[in-house]
């Protein structure tokens, strides 16, 4: 084969030989061709032969439009295509050229249309000086510009790949002449098949040959180098629809809508093929031209969206709808036990279309938001997901689909030949849409398994990952995770361990950005461990896994841990990464040197006494190689330490420094709880500390979903490794009205228990813990856990070793450093850890919660409560001190029946204290609220119903209203008031349900002693 150099000189050889040939009209037809691909599309041939002098000295001419529109985007010499009027002219005439080229400009600028630029194409070489002088001769005399290629540069240019058929079909160019690499190379298949079209005599509208030019239609539309030979394509793909075969045509519609809009980012000239399809498939019996009709309207939609077309919202949802109808039509007169595969094919359109947005009610962006149809088709085969609108937004008919959807997944056992995948992708693409639904777990699971028994675990792994995805566009990590331990699951051989690492650090990544730093650390070390135990293959992801557990460190806090960390991925990146040297090409080490830099000026500014501690603690070499950067970024550190405090507590989750002294804390918070835990700084303790630490976060995501209802609380939670003494219980409580006080008791790792053994300890203290936080009935909050590990809440705890094992990196060396070393508290203030928006305590009505039961039982206290106080309530109105006592208790926000309530309780009480305890009856509550108060001889002192004991006696009735109203519980001995009443605020409307009532403080009850209107 010759080099492009020789290839070149010998096609300047034969344009050379043109004239002697006298084939001016084969140079004409070279240079059009090369126009079109390198100058525009919009070009015409002028009338008259150059020879005939019958085209004013114009071979050929533009019309208006050009390739920057046609082709948004394109490669190469599209992107200088000019809109304004263009004309060429051609000549083979031998030099001087000279006065051949001015008197075609005169001819050119003084008839026919205006002209704003020439492009003068000869078959000899032009000196470059002449060039110049012609062009300024263009701009003095004519106003117009020139341009000049002459046989050189026609010669090179057709030694270019996408034009050297040009010189093969007009110049004869022999096949051993076309260079082995081709400046812009094609695949093989491309260039045969686009030889073969342009080589045949006539026209071939067999289904062959539209399955040839399909094909090399679709190449031209997303590679960006053939996106030149697009006119030509969409040339060949216009014969067919010329055709007579229906089947054919409509084929072909189809094909050229789908090239315009991606290839040229328009419905120009389309739009009548996708009406054309459309109304086929209103009448069609073929499964097949339904689908194609469903798919062209998808696309017609998002068309829309981006401003491009003539079609309504209105047409798009009436279209839909009619399809919808003839495809109803077509599954009530198909027999599944006969035509399995057609029934199914025919659900799966059916469930497709009813998952087309109600285009009317969509908001349409501005023109311009959303990435092209090429762009968008193009990120979705690379794996990415750019839905046009969010889709938890979309108004989709989820029920109807759901219900096609359920009759295909149930017919699957009997349909195997349907091919599921189609399916698959849509269900990935909008399950964040699906997953509300009660039977979405069922399609997706029945899903997974058709494909798996095709492709296999992987397969289904796969399809997790897409729709973990899904959800994490969608803004919703607890779903995505999810997924992507089930991901983990499915890819954990060899063949898809890598993909299962990386998503073992995806799962990491999610974790830290919910602020759950350490389950995100136990993720990122055991992705490490894992690389580093298996070998050459996977251990240049160890230094990356290694950044990212560092990086979740740091945020929580602990920075000696996490100046350690550093240190040993520092090490492994220059023993495993590809061009260590190269430190710009690998981010993780950028953000490690920030985090490392952060540690060790706030220690020298703020601490300086911690300074020689964290020199023991990393490696030497690589504080070193940072010194550079610790002195440019040393000036501008220069916070004082109010500032620097307020920054890390807004950025981080723990105050700097929480792993030195002789105790460690960490600090997070989820679903209105906030835990901050306390341990000695011992390596065993840190590592059981850290090992409950990470089960809890993890527990916590799992449950999030299913709303555990925990009340909003901080729990001060101690955790020692070692043996419960006298077989005391490992979760012990210490009485505490205000907040959680709580001593959990771990075996360590250490311990001679296998493995199993310490993994069933976690669980159990785990849930026992939990329990004692939520406001649920214990039966019902252990429906919640059982679901939760029937959904794999134990290999998500485990996450491939026990954390001990990935996390025990750090000698007790190091600890002992940290833990001798002594620091000066930031401030007396505690620290607030964030909480993450998918992990805030919910606002939606609490489990359990009707209003208009809440407003009865609100109604019956009005009428029956007064008259527990017919003879107490006016004296406390006429007192002053009582009543602006209950004007205050007013003022903080307490409704009428509040009041009434606590008022109750306290004369309840006082009641009773005036009973000896062998004649109170059980009832007596209930008969207390029966009797009138005018029965009673002794009246209630009135310096018992203060505010402050109205407050007090509210603590306990707020609990009791939750147990009676909501069956709500508590596990603990000592309850937290203020965190139930919170709750009930919150989750069931106590500080706001309220119904029309005489006011309390300033109308006297109705004469049968009710508050309520009269009326009522």
């Amino acid at each position: 084969m010759a080099t492009s150099t020789e290839t070149e000189r010998y096609i300047q050889f034969l344009l050379e030989h043109l004239a002697g040939r006298n084939e001016h009209h084969v140079f004409e037809q070279i240079v059009f061709q090369i126009a079109l691909r390198r100058l525009s599309s919009n070009i015409v041939p002028a009338t008259g032969p150059v020879s005939a002098g019958g085209d004013q000295g114009r071979d050929a001419e533009s019309y208006y439009t050009s390739l920057p529109h046609e082709l948004p985007g394109a490669a190469g010499f599209i992107g200088r295509a000019t809109t304004e009027p263009l004309v060429l002219a051609a000549s083979v005439q031998k030099p001087p050229l000279d006065g051949k080229i001015r008197e075609d400009l005169k001819s050119i600028c003084s008839r026919g249309e205006p002209v704003a630029r020439v492009a003068f194409f000869a078959a000899h070489e032009i000196p470059v000086a002449m060039r110049h002088r012609l062009q300024e001769h263009a701009r003095d005399a004519y106003q117009v510009a020139l341009d000049v290629f002459d046989g050189q540069a026609v010669a090179q240019m057709l030694t270019q790949g996408d034009l050297i058929w040009i010189a093969q079909r007009f110049l004869d160019l022999p096949s051993a002449m076309i260079p082995d690499e081709p400046a812009q190379e094609q695949p093989d298949w491309y260039r045969a098949t686009l030889t073969a079209v342009r080589e045949r005599a006539g026209k071939r509208l067999t289904p062959g040959a539209l399955s040839e030019v399909r094909d090399g239609l679709r190449h031209a539309v997303l590679d960006d180098e053939a996106r030149v030979d697009l006119p030509e394509w969409l040339g060949y793909i216009g014969e067919f629809i010329e055709g007579e075969d229906e089947d054919l045509v409509l084929r072909a519609r189809y094909e050229r809508a789908w090239a315009v809009l991606r290839g040229k980012n328009t419905l120009d000239g389309v739009e009548r093929d996708i009406r054309a399809v459309i109304d086929a498939a209103l009448s069609t019996e073929r499964v097949s031209l339904l689908d194609d009709a469903n798919l062209l309207l998808l696309a017609w939609g998002g068309s829309w969206l981006r401003h491009l077309g003539t079609v309504s919202a209105e047409e798009l949802r009436d279209l839909a709808l009619r399809l919808r109808e003839r495809t109803d039509t077509l599954i009530g007169t198909t027999d599944a036990a006969v035509y399995p595969v057609r029934k199914a094919s025919l659900l799966d359109v059916a469930a497709r279309l009813c998952l087309q947005p109600r285009w009317p009610e969509v908001t349409r962006p501005a023109a311009g938001a959303l990435p092209t149809a090429r762009e968008a088709t193009r990120l979705r085969l690379a794996g990415e997901i750019l839905p046009e609108i969010s889709v938890e937004s979309r108004p989709l008919d989820v029920t109807d689909a759901m219900d096609y959807l359920e009759q295909l997944v149930d017919l699957l056992p009997h349909a195997r030949a349907f091919p599921v995948g189609g399916m698959s992708e849509t269900f990935q693409l909008v399950a964040p849409a699906l997953t509300a639904d009660p039977r979405y777990e069922k399609i997706r699971d029945a899903l997974d398994a058709a494909q798996a028994d095709i492709a296999g675990d992987s397969s289904v792994a796969a399809r997790c990952r897409d729709r973990a995805t899904a959800f994490l566009r969608a803004g919703r990590p607890l779903d995505a995770l999810h997924e992507l331990h089930e991901v983990k699951i499915n890819w954990w051989h060899g063949d898809t361990l890598r993909g299962a690492l990386l998503t073992m650090r995806m799962i990491a990544k999610i974790y830290g950005d919910l602020n759950l730093q350490q389950a995100a650390r136990q993720y990122a070390l055991a992705a490490a461990a894992v690389a580093a135990s298996s070998g050459a293959e996977h251990e240049d992801m160890l230094p990356a896994a290694l950044a990212e557990a560092m990086n979740y460190t740091y945020a929580a806090g602990h920075w000696g841990d996490a100046l350690a960390l550093a240190g040993l991925a520092f090490m492994t990146h220059h023993l495993y990464a590809e061009a260590p040297d190269d430190y710009p090409s690998h981010a993780y080490i950028q953000q490690l040197d920030f985090h490392v830099s952060m540690v060790m000026l706030s220690a020298e500014r703020f601490r300086p006494a911690l300074s020689p501690a964290l020199t023991q603690l990393t490696d030497t070499s690589y504080l070193s190689d940072l010194d550079e950067l610790l002195t440019e970024l040393r000036p501008s550190f220069n916070h004082t330490e109010k500032q620097f405090i307020q920054s890390t507590d807004e950025q981080l989750n723990g105050r700097p420094f929480s792993d030195v002294g002789a105790q460690r804390e960490l600090n997070f918070a989820a679903l209105g709880t906030t835990w901050r835990i306390r341990y000695d700084n011992t390596r065993t303790t840190v590592l059981t500390a850290e090992r409950l630490t990470a089960a809890l976060q993890i527990a916590l995501t799992e449950l999030a979903p299913h709303d555990p209802l925990f009340l909003p609380q901080d729990i001060h939670l101690r955790v020692i490794a070692g043996t419960p003494f006298a077989s005391k219980e490992r979760v012990t409580f210490k009485p505490n009205n205000r907040a959680v006080d709580c001593t959990v008791i771990l075996s360590p790792y250490s311990a001679p228990a296998a493995p199993d053994t310490l993994e069933r300890e976690l669980s159990a203290a785990v849930v026992y813990l939990l329990a004692h936080l939520s406001a649920r009935p214990p039966q019902a909050f252990m429906s919640l856990v059982k679901k939760a590990f029937a959904r794999g809440l134990t290999h998500k705890l485990l996450s491939v070793r026990p954390y001990d094992e990935v996390a025990g990196l750090l000698t007790e060396a190091h600890y002992g450093t940290l833990r001798q070393t002594t620091m000066h508290p930031w401030t007396d203030t505690a620290f607030q850890p964030p909480t993450a928006p998918a992990l805030t305590q919910p606002t939606t009505p609490g489990p359990g919660y009707d209003r208009a039961r809440a407003l009865d039982m609100i109604r019956d206290n009005y009428a029956e409560l007064p008259q527990a106080l017919s003879q107490t309530l006016p004296r406390l109105l006429a007192d002053p001190a009582a009543l602006a006592g209950l004007w205050e208790l007013r003022e903080e926000g307490w409704l009428d029946w509040h009041i009434l309530m606590a008022l109750v309780n306290i004369a309840l009480n006082l009641r009773l204290q005036q009973l000896s305890p062998d004649s109170i009856p059980p009832d007596y509550p209930a008969r207390f609220l029966q009797t009138p108060e005018s029965d009673y001889t002794a009246s209630l002192p009135l310096d018992a119903f203060t505010p402050a004991n109205l407050r007090a006696q509210m603590d306990l009735t707020v609990l009791s209203i939750g147990q009676r109203r909501w069956k709500l519980s508590t596990a603990m001995k000592t309850p937290n008031p203020a965190a139930f009443k919170q709750l009930l605020n919150a989750r069931y409307s106590y500080g706001t349900d309220d119904v029309p009532h005489r006011d309390l403080l300033n109308d006297t009850p109705h004469e049968k002693g009710s508050l309520l209107p009269p009326a009522t």
